[in-house]
């Protein structure tokens, strides 16, 4: 029996994740979204089993994940930079939340949603060996998630990849 992939959309109601969620669908996986509010209109699919919660409540979190996901896609974290300890949590606490839950239940493979802001001023294109010094509170919590999910990965061979686009 084939088992069909499963998918975590962490903000799979925004641009990006609903993008993700769709083009998911179309390969014919089961698709979960998380997110603090419902899809506008125009982003809602049918076929998304949404789940509403906040990551930064690890409690309520873990009461909301309880099965095993292939893949976990972490685009969540607060839009509205101006609010920085919402901004700080959303971003770090939330990506720690989450795989201190998947550390129990692996997935496959864990993405996280960097952001060029972790280089700071660096001149683009940024290579790989370019010092991350961040400017702002976002850029700060992404660079702390991203050095959480190394350590995780070097400690306990959690599956993570850190996209900076």
């Amino acid at each position: 029996m084939i088992t069909k992939k499963k998918i975590l959309i962490v903000g799979g109601t925004g641009f990006i994740g609903y993008h993700l969620a769709k083009k998911s669908l179309k390969k014919g996986w089961q698709v979960t979204s998380i997110s603090s509010k419902p899809p506008k209109k125009i982003r809602y699919l049918p076929k998304v089993k949404y789940i509403f919660c906040d990551i930064i409540k690890k409690n309520s979190l873990q009461k909301k994940i309880k099965k095993y996901f292939h893949y976990v896609v972490n685009l969540g974290g607060y839009v509205d930079h101006s609010n920085r300890k919402k901004t700080f949590e959303s971003h770090y606490t939330g990506c720690k939340n989450l795989t201190e839950i998947f550390l129990k239940n692996m997935p496959l493979s864990f993405i996280q949603m960097g952001s060029s802001v972790e280089y700071g001023s660096s001149e683009s294109p940024q290579k790989e060996t370019s010092k991350c010094n961040p400017k702002s509170i976002y850029g700060k919590a992404k660079l702390m998630s991203t050095k959480h999910l190394i350590d995780i990965f070097n400690k306990k061979n959690f599956p993570s990849t850190v996209l900076r686009l």
